[in-house]
Formats: structure tokens, sequence, C-alpha cells
């Protein structure tokens, strides 16, 4: 289909910045969390991943370097 553009799976997921420890939603390659303890966010820091309360998902803010990445990244035709 003319116009049609795969991309690739992304989730969110907050996780506490490695060095402060305050919480960011960051973009996780993949279709969901698989437990793993850490992965490389798409902004590129890795961080520590846990279950997230809903307050993490309230108060985190969203990482605008994960947000950019996936906003610029070029898709296949």
């Amino acid at each position: 289909m003319i116009g049609l553009q795969q991309t690739e799976r992304h989730y969110w997921l907050p996780a506490p910045h490695p060095e402060t420890g305050v919480f960011e939603r960051h973009a996780f390659h993949g279709r969901r969390w698989e437990g793993q303890p850490s992965d490389v966010a798409a902004c590129g820091t890795e961080v520590a991943m846990a279950v997230p309360s809903e307050m993490d998902w309230r108060t985190a803010p969203t990482c605008m370097r994960c947000n950019e990445f996936l906003k610029n990244r070029r898709t296949a035709p």
C-alpha cells in the first residue's frame, strides 16, 4: 500500500535515572517489558527496570530524548 510504512515497536516504562534516581518514562525496543532487570532506552541511557507503581506512571515525565528519537527515526518503506 502506498504511504504505509512499517515501524519497529517500542514501549514506555518509568525507570529511575542511574545517577539521580529520579524517574522518567523511557522508550524501549520491543512490544512490552519482559521482566529484565535493566535495559538500554531509546535515548541510550541504561536504566534499572522494575514494575512501576501507579504514582510512577502519573508523576514521571517523558524522556524527551527518547521522544525525539522515536519521532525522528527513519522507517522502512
